[in-house]
């Protein structure tokens, strides 16, 4: 008798539940018509672990609560393909918001799209969903991270005369067509900078200072070829890449950074005097188009005539070397210990 009668209760809970399903998605319709979803995909790490979040924000302006909302997100490097999926669930609230988010970790670096296959908003027995897909896409820039980094700077390298079309703020200098600064006449003072018509008019010798152009005066050659290299080695190469371009510009060190195009077959470079030339290098570098052979014998050929104080070389194999001299020799899972550790005199 329990076991017909459980069967009984069991056919009437499913024909009632089967009578309810289209009032149950009528109801769904209507809510997913006032539904405004909008993807979140954010651009730096929420974590030190290198944690990304990815996910959805949604609002629920109706007065109908939702008990259960999930979707899949699929992620894509633009630049070399790779694909990773993360799936989001949660509850919506009546007459109001929530996030519903999922991590992608260590991210190789490069554009990163965000786009959202699936969603399916449930009823309140979790028996029924409506299932859609969102249009919207969005493309972010995960940009290498950044280590601290011991590197000294020479006297020779940062007094070191290179052509520029630039010209130091602080430092004086020989070049006649750019005025660093006008002052007083000073015992020892040459004749030829005194600026005659300024000390006519003011009644006292006025000698103006000339600038210094500031060129690159360290070029820096990145060689690799990176379908042979591990993701971790990959985001390795790239994390010692910002940190030293970072640290160069703390010390307000110009800096060229080297490649060679495998499409082209020639050298490129990408001067560095500010942390907005480093954000558009990153922005408009391709790593899957990089190959092997810069150098200084290249560089002599691709650009003759260019001078510089000193160079830096860093290779596929995680290699470092300064001016013919070996630095190091980088492992991915002590890049920022080892960073801390080398002495970098340029």
């Amino acid at each position: 008798m329990s076991v017909l009668y459980r069967s009984r209760a069991l056919l009437t809970v499913c024909g009632a539940a089967l009578l309810l399903m289209p009032f149950f998605l009528c109801i769904l319709y209507y809510v997913r018509q006032k539904l405004e979803f909008e993807l979140l995909f954010f651009s730096y790490p929420q974590t030190d672990s290198g944690d990304y979040l990815v996910g959805l924000r949604v609002k629920n302006p109706t007065g109908i609560y939702l008990p259960r909302v999930r979707a899949k997100i699929k992620v894509i490097n633009m630049a070399t393909g790779k694909k990773r999926k993360v799936k989001v669930s949660g509850k919506i609230p009546a007459e109001a918001g929530a996030e519903l988010t999922g991590k992608i970790r260590n991210p190789q670096f490069g554009i990163w799209q965000a786009e959202c296959r699936r969603i399916r908003c449930y009823e309140w027995m979790n028996l029924w969903y409506l299932s859609w897909k969102l249009s919207e896409k969005k493309q972010v820039m995960i940009f290498p991270g950044v280590y601290e980094t011991n590197i000294k700077i020479g006297m020779k390298t940062r007094l070191f005369w290179s052509d520029g079309e630039q010209y130091h703020p602080q430092m004086s200098g020989d070049d006649p067509s750019e005025t660093l600064k006008l002052r007083e006449y000073q015992k020892g003072d040459r004749l030829n900078r005194i600026h005659w018509k300024l000390s006519a008019k003011s009644d006292s010798l006025i000698v103006a200072e000339m600038s210094m152009p500031a060129g690159c005066n360290v070029v820096w050659f990145l060689s690799g070829e990176f379908s042979r290299m591990k993701e971790r080695e990959a985001r390795c190469y790239w994390e010692v890449v910002n940190s030293i371009s970072q640290e160069l510009l703390n010390q307000e060190c110009a800096h060229y950074l080297v490649w060679q195009d495998k499409e082209q077959q020639q050298l490129c470079r990408k001067a560095i005097r500010k942390v907005e030339d480093l954000a558009d290098f990153w922005c408009g570098f391709s790593a899957a188009g990089m190959g092997i052979g810069a150098g200084p014998e290249a560089y002599a050929r691709a650009f003759y005539g260019d001078s510089y104080a000193s160079w830096l070389a860093w290779n596929e194999k995680l290699e470092l070397s300064c001016n013919d001299k070996f630095l190091v020799k980088m492992k991915p899972e002590r890049v920022r210990q080892q960073l801390a550790e080398l002495e970098i005199l340029i």
